[in-house]
């Protein structure tokens, strides 16, 4: 009966244990599953921007290796790029996976560490676990079909302020065919050498087409342009092109480590075209991000003013398209007055305050992005052109020689 009730006892301690250990394991998870997004502790999760180099990335995640499994990631052939995707609070692991994949890579985990390799070497050696991952595509056949693009850009500031004061306003609009152009609107009482351009007494308005938009911007004093850059991307790569500054900031690491974090500000636009073919028509899908920003470093912490747009256009094959809506405003101070009077020293009789006074002007400018893509013929095409033009010329050749032979024989 003592036995019995030992061995009833004892049960019931077991049980109590067990029901204890679930319970605290519970509160575990969902303790974890509050910290962080898919009960993973706000530790564990990393954000990348995708300009961020690849060899910081690598540093950062290995950090977390060694921290998580004690194993370091080892690269022995780290690229010189940047990672090429954004990753948003997402697991280290997986952000780990990701960036190789986007970048042609995949790693194997050995006993002490982790190790980077390219996807043609891993199926070469017969890696585990790479009998479902493709290798790497970046073959001559398939480059030498790719599609690459053209991207030509303007940079246009207009003076809302002097436009306002001039009484005139334009829009942009599309004409008959994939150029833009730009109407100036004027009023009755509006005089301007703009509008006695071939423009009837009764109209108040002007349609142009953009090179001459330009020029009249310029030449009335209404904006100017501050750039014309343009650059070749590969269709599925990203083109960037930034008119301004990078500054740095001291921050510090996941290990703790004080480094320069660099920050690009200005004036910057961000294309990554796809071209797509819809029958025997190419057209091309245009995702954009625009952006003017500034930087005001203080005492306590530094300001970048920024004003941004992302977008997405469809266009042809040389077709033109624009973005706008990005202002900025700049305050200045001028003296004005007598001259020479206004400008002497405080101290002579406080002339200075009789005879001038400081003016505060406010100028608001809206940048105006002006884009245009164009195709470029793929390697292939051009193989195919160089060929044709060398028989062309071989042909001239053979001619020539045929001539100078029958010349030859009469006399």
């Amino acid at each position: 009966m003592k036995k019995r009730f030992t061995l009833f006892i004892t049960c019931c301690l077991l049980l109590l244990v067990s029901s204890a250990q679930a319970q605290s394991r519970d509160e575990r998870m969902l303790k974890r599953a509050a910290q962080g997004k898919g009960g993973y502790t706000q530790e564990e999760l990393v954000s990348f921007k995708n300009d961020v180099p690849y060899k910081q990335a690598i540093e950062s995640l290995s950090n977390l290796s060694k921290k998580f499994l004690k194993k370091p990631i080892v690269d022995p052939a780290p690229l010189t790029t940047t990672i090429n995707v954004e990753i948003q609070s997402m697991y280290w692991k997986d952000a780990l996976e990701l960036i190789l994949r986007t970048n042609s890579l995949w790693y194997t985990e050995q006993e002490d560490h982790i190790l980077v390799s390219s996807l043609g070497a891993l199926a070469s050696s017969g890696a585990p676990g790479m009998a479902g991952m493709s290798s790497p595509v970046d073959s001559g056949a398939i480059i030498s079909k790719s599609r690459e693009v053209t991207i030509s850009a303007i940079f246009l500031e207009i003076n809302k302020g002097k436009l306002h004061e001039s009484g005139i306003s334009f829009n942009i609009f599309r004409g008959r065919d994939l150029n833009l152009g730009v109407e100036f609107r004027g009023a009755t009482n509006v005089k301007s050498d703009i509008f006695g351009v071939s423009v009837s007494p009764t109209s108040n308005k002007l349609a142009v087409n953009i090179d001459a938009a330009l020029k009249i911007f310029e030449s009335e004093q209404l904006g100017e342009v501050i750039a014309r850059p343009q650059t070749t991307v590969r269709s599925g790569s990203k083109g960037r092109i930034q008119i301004g500054s990078d500054f740095s900031t001291k921050e510090r690491d996941i290990g703790g480590n004080v480094i320069d974090k660099f920050y690009s500000t200005g004036t910057i636009l961000e294309v990554t075209p796809k071209v797509y073919k819809y029958g025997a028509v190419d057209f091309i899908d245009l995702p954009y991000h625009a952006e003017k920003s500034s930087v005001t470093p203080g005492t306590v912490t530094t300001l970048i003013n920024r004003s941004a747009v992302d977008g997405r256009s469809t266009v042809l094959n040389g077709e033109e398209t624009f973005v706008g809506g990005l202002y900025s405003s700049e305050e200045q101070v001028v003296r004005e007055g007598i001259p020479l009077l206004k400008d002497l020293p405080w101290w002579v009789l406080g002339l200075r305050y009789i005879f001038g006074y400081d003016s505060q002007s406010k100028a608001t400018k809206e940048l105006i992005i002006l884009l245009k893509a164009e195709l470029v013929p793929t390697i292939e095409d051009r193989i195919k052109e160089l060929a044709k033009e060398r028989n062309i010329l071989q042909e001239k050749l053979k001619d020539y020689r045929e001539d100078i032979t029958k010349k030859l024989k009469k006399d």
